[in-house]
């Protein structure tokens, strides 16, 4: 999209360019050229979270694209170019000068676990330039790479559309001001970055679409997000701690084209201004009070598609927040709910027709108020669920025959009124993995789980011998794993 391959004239009513983005997409599968990874938990606006190229068409594509005749793309295995210049702590990444100044897009790919200092070489990286990709392959690799504001020439390099610098550790924690003279910018990544300030003149960029932060520790922002009036998808890590530099919340009102917004929390970020954002399609969100969790689950946008929230510490004993939670739970956007230490009135909200009907992941941790497990299996969509430590519940569940019908993953944990559980034949039948978890009382792992032909994996920790050893006499068929953990007396 921020290439402009993505066509405007391809949209049709109500559709936005990651929609025909998808299109297209479905069609190179159809056509055996694209492979899709499908995403582990799926849900209406997510169904892969990545794709790639078999692996002749892999090569073919990338033999054309540096082929004499296109220089579409130069890549750089960057482990290739690894310069030790004082000791292996002094490790710098040189470029060399056969790149030259005819290239438009440059991708440097890091898959190595040790440190870089610096970058040398990128100076002569000028003119045309398009495109500039330095990303890590590995998931978790701890690389970080020492990114100067020398390293790259920005006044030669004004015509960048995507700049991707990711592991990057920059010079004083800061994102260098001149990114600020990139006006043709459209796609900014610092994904698992170790910048901790973003300059004022980021609101400088007029055609900026992208706009990544999912970076690590902690980031001070000015408060200049919301002047970004084409941002189309701003990310956050739900891990990262944001200061809004002078103490206010972080503004979003104004940003009229967003439609991704990941992940902000009501302490940091002003929630009254999501119902604002009219194009906002997919919401992750953390709120620690009544106000903001009404304010989400309230929320009456038609373009939403996809909501994921968590609640953290919140005190709902009160009629009007648990009615609150209940309309809420009507959401067909909500596919993703945790609940944290949260004190609940009464029960948690009973099913009813139409509740949760896009629900995939539920999880109810450490919270005050009573729970029928039984009532989940109602829920058509869910795939996870995780229950831990609820005050209160029946001391015997039984798992209806055709209830649960996605449930892949399910999580029982430190549930001390819990005593007896049943399974019916016919419940769960795309159960795959199974955790039980600090659960004293509870007798044994139902039998109807040993005619489960989809289980693959059983986690036991924490549970009494006697358990674990009804545990071990049972087979549950030769692709069951077992591992247990824990034993206690």
């Amino acid at each position: 999209m921020a290439e402009g391959f993505i066509s405007y004239q391809d949209k049709g009513p109500n559709e936005t360019l990651r929609d025909v983005a998808q299109r297209y997409l479905t069609e190179l599968v159809m056509r055996s050229m694209v492979q899709l990874h499908k995403f582990w938990l799926c849900s209406p606006l997510n169904k892969f979270d990545k794709c790639g190229l078999h692996d002749l068409m892999h090569d073919l594509c990338y033999s054309k694209a540096e082929a004499e005749e296109e220089k579409f793309l130069k890549r750089i295995d960057a482990s290739k170019y690894l310069t030790d210049i004082l000791s292996p702590t002094q490790t710098r990444l040189v470029i060399p000068p056969s790149i030259g100044g005819s290239v438009t897009r440059l991708a440097i790919s890091c898959d190595f676990e040790r440190n870089v200092s610096g970058i040398d070489g990128l100076e002569e990286v000028k003119g045309l330039i398009r495109s500039f990709m330095l990303f890590q392959n590995g998931l978790n690799l701890p690389t970080n790479i020492g990114f100067k504001e020398s390293t790259i020439d920005f006044k030669m390099s004004q015509y960048l559309r995507i700049f991707v610098v990711e592991g990057c550790e920059f010079e004083g924690g800061n994102l260098p001001i001149k990114v600020g003279e990139l006006i043709h910018l459209r796609y900014l990544s610092l994904r698992k970055s170790g910048v901790r300030e973003l300059p004022k003149s980021i609101c400088s960029l007029p055609y900026l679409q992208t706009l990544d932060l999912n970076v690590q520790n902690v980031i001070r922002l000015p408060n200049v997000i919301y002047k970004m009036k084409r941002l189309k998808h701003l990310f956050f890590s739900p891990w990262c701690d944001i200061i809004v530099i002078g103490g206010e919340k972080l503004r979003l009102d104004g940003l009229h084209e967003l439609e991704t917004l990941e992940w902000i929390n009501s302490k940091t970020t002003c929630i009254a201004d999501i119902p604002k954002l009219i194009s906002l399609q997919s919401l992750r969100v953390s709120v620690w009070d009544a106000d903001s969790m009404s304010i989400v689950l309230s929320n009456k946008n038609s373009q939403l598609r996809e909501t994921r929230l968590q609640v953290k510490s919140c005190d709902l004993s009160s009629e009007k927040d648990m009615e609150v939670l209940n309309e809420g739970l009507m959401s067909p956007s909500l596919v993703f709910l945790r609940m944290h230490e949260c004190n609940m009135s009464g029960d948690f909200p009973r099913y009813k027709k139409g509740m949760c009907q896009n629900l995939v992941i539920l999880g109810l941790f450490n919270c005050k108020g009573k729970v029928d497990v039984e009532e989940f299996g109602k829920y058509p969509m869910l795939q996870e669920l995780t229950l831990q430590n609820f005050v209160k519940m029946a001391e015997t569940i039984t798992f209806r025959s055709n209830s649960f019908p996605q449930l892949e993953h399910l999580g029982l944990s430190e549930l001390q009124d819990l005593k007896k559980w049943e399974v019916e034949k016919g419940a769960m039948p795309k159960l795959t993995s199974l955790l039980i978890d600090e659960c004293r009382n509870l007798e044994k792992v139902p039998d109807g789980l040993r005619f489960s032909s989809s289980l693959r994996r059983m986690d036991i920790m924490n549970m009494p011998r006697e358990f674990i050893e009804r545990v071990n006499e049972e087979d549950y068929g030769p692709f069951v794993e077992k591992r247990i953990k824990g034993a206690s007396a």
